[in-house]
């Protein structure tokens, strides 16, 4: 065994102690000569700034293990931290659900759709009322359900002309009320799905009319194919386009007609004196959907102008 500085064999009792050196001087004296020649061969290899060039050569090594996880963190940190400078949401018109349908048909290319839908979270700051105050035109919320009162315009949808209009809804007292192509309180075609009992029996109507500079003209009352009743919910369906109008409820077509004097507005909601409703949700697309059907559908009656006694029903 011989000294790494000297090459001079290390004696058996210096072995037991160091068997690198022969003495503590030529330690000492070997630590010296190995660091200069440590530095003369960065030197030699990186140029005059030895430890600046080792630096800028040394890879960083990053185990798969430590990457995943810093993508997580990442990950969490952008969902689930609050940030200070996000702005609050603005108040928004429940846009529609995210269903296939409607991520494929925002894809298409062409003129940019229109969908919007209502459940009265946000109360009635969407709707448009020339009565100030829920305690004044009538209009309340119970349990999930809106009920009308005095005419109340869909404020987004005014200046829509053509359109599918659905809402679900149930008659509380007598009939449900609801207007389209509503351009203000005093022009709009007002439709109504009524209960008309006489004795023991009842029927169902749809009672339709165009309201115009607030006078109201062409009534007519259409009996419908379906049996309502008080407190029961109803989905009522209509499409809107052109001069020609069709409504559906519960997926059967009771309506279909023709008018020519309002061109363009949105849609609302009343209760006429002695009538009362409710509504859960209400949506409105410029898209055709659901009433493309409608020439399949089994049963259509045309305009009748019922003058005559009411019929009972068992």
């Amino acid at each position: 065994m011989r000294c790494q500085f000297c090459r001079k064999r290390i004696g058996l009792i210096r072995r037991l102690k160091d068997r690198e050196y022969c003495s503590n001087d030529h330690r000492a004296r070997g630590r010296v000569l190995q660091s200069a020649r440590f530095v003369r061969d960065v030197v030699d290899l990186y140029g005059d700034e030895p430890w600046l060039g080792a630096a800028s050569r040394q890879k960083p090594s990053i185990s798969p293990g430590v990457g995943l996880l810093l993508v997580a963190a990442c990950v969490f940190l952008l969902m689930f931290l609050p940030s200070g400078s996000r702005p609050s949401p603005p108040p928004n018109y429940l846009p529609p659900t995210g269903a296939f349908s409607d991520r494929l048909m925002r894809a298409l290319p062409g003129k940019p759709s229109i969908s919007l839908r209502e459940d009265f979270r946000l109360g009635l700051r969407n709707w448009m009322s020339t009565i100030e105050g829920v305690s004044v035109d009538g209009w309340s919320s119970v349990s999930g359900w809106m009920k009308p009162g005095a005419m109340r315009l869909w404020k987004p949808t005014l200046q829509m002309a053509d359109y599918q209009f659905e809402f679900e809804g149930q008659i509380e007292k007598k009939a449900m009320s609801w207007a389209f192509r509503a351009t203000d309180q005093a022009n709009y075609y007002g439709t109504k799905l009524s209960i008309v009992r006489n004795g023991g029996g009842q029927r169902a109507e749809i009672v339709r009319h165009v309201q115009l500079d607030g006078q109201e003209r062409s009534r007519l009352r259409l009996p419908i194919p379906i049996d309502v009743r008080e407190g029961v919910p109803y989905v009522v369906k209509m499409r809107v386009k052109g001069h020609r109008f069709h409504t559906v409820v519960n997926g059967q077509l009771v309506d279909s007609w023709t008018d020519r004097t309002l061109r363009a507005g949105g849609v609302g909601f009343y209760s006429d004196t002695g009538e009362r409703s409710a509504l859960r949700w209400v949506s409105i697309s410029d898209r055709d959907g659901f009433l493309q059907r409608f020439l399949t559908l089994s049963f259509l009656i045309g305009p009748v102008d019922l003058t005559g006694p009411i019929l009972t029903l068992d």
